[in-house]
């Protein structure tokens, strides 16, 4: 089957036709990326989720930092905050969500994502993942993958009707490309 295959590529070059290679997949270029353990996102619940779905106050806070811009040498930090006020309970940490939140970089630049949220357990953690696309500002078009891991330790209490979840405290990753 070999010899077969050699006496193809040499037959097809010998009367002048060529090969050619399936060109690679292109690889995403960078516009930045924000690591942990410094990136991290603290969100606080008052009062604290229970099974019991009631009015809270939600705030969340994600810093990151480093963050590294190949075409912004100057973009090394940036953050986020929001505080809205809805019906919640520790089973809607678990949900599918579409939001929209905008980061504000140390170089006064902003970026504005809307993205898919989805969270799940593994294991002791929860690993929340934000899978979207910049609709406005710097790296406008670009993808976007956030992921948040914290401890899911409160949350599995929680959802056995054995606590509550006052707050979640998430290493983050962060990467905008296109």
């Amino acid at each position: 089957m070999v010899r077969l295959a050699r006496a193809a590529v040499t037959a097809i070059l010998a009367i002048g036709g060529t090969l050619i290679a399936a060109a690679p997949a292109e690889a995403a270029v960078i516009d930045v990326t924000c690591t942990s353990p410094n990136s991290t996102n603290v969100i606080t619940f008052s009062p604290p989720l229970t099974l019991v779905n009631q009015l809270t106050v939600v705030s969340r806070a994600t810093k990151y930092e480093p963050c590294r811009a190949p075409r912004w040498p100057n973009l090394v930090a940036g953050k986020e905050s929001k505080t809205i006020t809805m019906f919640d309970d520790c089973t809607m940490v678990l949900g599918t969500l579409n939001v929209n939140f905008t980061i504000t970089w140390n170089t006064g630049q902003t970026t504005t994502v809307s993205a898919v949220r989805t969270a799940s357990l593994s294991g002791s953690s929860l690993v929340v993942t934000f899978n979207g696309t910049v609709t406005a500002g710097l790296f406008l078009g670009s993808n976007v993958n956030q992921v948040f891991v914290g401890s899911g330790v409160d949350l599995i209490n929680c959802l056995n009707g054995r606590g509550e979840v006052k707050s979640i405290v998430s290493r983050v990753n962060l990467t905008i490309s296109h």
